[in-house]
């Protein structure tokens, strides 16, 4: 299980994250997701990563795109006003 600053402990399917490592966790509703993925995809491809990495990031764009087209009311710009760093203490 990993930890992201904003949402917290980020669970996964397989748990093979370790809990001491960092994670950040991109949602379609943010502005800016597509563009942070297309770059992403460029830099695996200039890297030399495998296709089926190239191919699983860009199945993650398209799904990103066409969840924004279908919902650009619900699109924002990035923030972190419910980040666990700005809660209370408990």
């Amino acid at each position: 299980m990993g930890y992201d600053g904003k949402y917290g402990k980020v669970a996964t399917e397989h748990g093979d994250i370790p809990d001491d490592e960092p994670v950040i966790v991109f949602r379609a509703q943010d502005r800016l997701s597509v563009s942070v993925l297309r770059a992403y995809f460029e830099l695996c491809r200039v890297a030399g990563s495998p296709q089926r990495h190239l191919s699983l990031v860009s199945g993650t764009i398209r799904r990103f795109t066409d969840w924004q087209e279908a919902h650009p009311g619900q699109l924002k710009v990035p923030d972190s006003e419910r980040s666990r760093a700005w809660l209370p203490e408990a």
